[in-house]
């Protein structure tokens, strides 16, 4: 088999155009990650608390998703001026008031009348109309996740369990296929590389490992609870690392690298 150093210039460059492009994808989808996660525990930045609240859910199974949320990102949206920090004694009432009503398990005879539902509104329909309903409607930004009849609000009212079992499975199977894919490709340029054998083991290894090591950590989080999580935070650090040695060793063998001249018998 050719090393990479030996190969003709086209395929150098079919090789760096492809390790290109599946870097930009491995890059966009740890955007799309940081975008989808990271925000879990109503701060920036990826954390331990984001991984657990994602797969296992709140360990404090008496949070629910709407008092994280009214209490974490969208309390800014109890306030006239959207500053959370600053809330009139009324407007804070009003979030006080939300969060009693979840915390006795959100009756819905307080949002609005049983009988006679969106006729009759209740005091909790009321606050969540003044500060909540313009986004979470039907014809809102947030339409997913209604809030103008009791069933949407009761979704987000229950104890915060973490991603479902159905969609944890989906994802692992899509991702244990897409990133085996993608390191069995990668791992074949480092196997084709001059670097030294111990290396482009460890590189081979430590990149298919680490996809083991992250997606087994998702279910390791999701039944057996937080203690679980930094192993899912070593598996994306270890994949990150293996997946960047892999290009480098890859460009460097094809256009720094000199081939070693071929000898001809005399």
């Amino acid at each position: 088999m050719p090393t990479l150093p030996s190969l003709p210039l086209p395929w150098k460059l079919l090789i760096s155009m492809f390790l290109i492009v599946l870097s930009s994808g491995f890059v966009v989808s740890e955007l799309y990650l940081m975008h989808t996660t990271e925000m879990a525990d109503g701060k920036a930045g990826m954390s331990l608390d984001d991984i657990t609240l994602t797969f296992y859910g709140n360990p404090d199974k008496t949070q629910t998703r709407l008092k994280t949320q009214a209490l974490g990102p969208m309390k800014k949206y109890f306030s006239a001026d959207e500053e959370p920090t600053k809330l009139t004694e009324e407007e804070k009432a009003d979030l006080d008031r939300l969060i009693a009503w979840n915390d006795k398990g959100a009756p819905e005879s307080e949002y609005w009348d049983v009988k006679e539902k969106a006729k009759k509104p209740g005091e909790i329909f009321g606050i969540l109309d003044k500060h909540c309903i313009d986004c979470h409607s039907p014809t809102g930004k947030k339409k997913e996740s209604p809030f103008d009849k009791y069933s949407g609000v009761a979704k987000f009212t229950k104890p915060d369990e973490g991603m479902d079992k159905g969609r944890l499975l989906m994802l692992s199977h899509v991702h244990l296929l897409g990133m085996g894919m993608m390191f069995l490709l990668a791992g074949s340029f480092v196997a084709a590389s001059v670097w030294p054998t111990w290396i482009r083991a460890l590189v081979i290894v430590g990149g298919l490992g680490s996809v083991l090591v992250d997606i087994f950590g998702w279910w390791g989080v999701k039944l057996g609870g937080p203690s679980f999580s930094p192993v899912v935070m070593f598996g994306g650090v270890l994949m990150g690392g293996c997946f960047a040695a892999a290009v480098f060793i890859a460009f460097f063998d094809m256009w720094i690298r000199k081939p070693k001249p071929v000898s001809t018998p005399e």
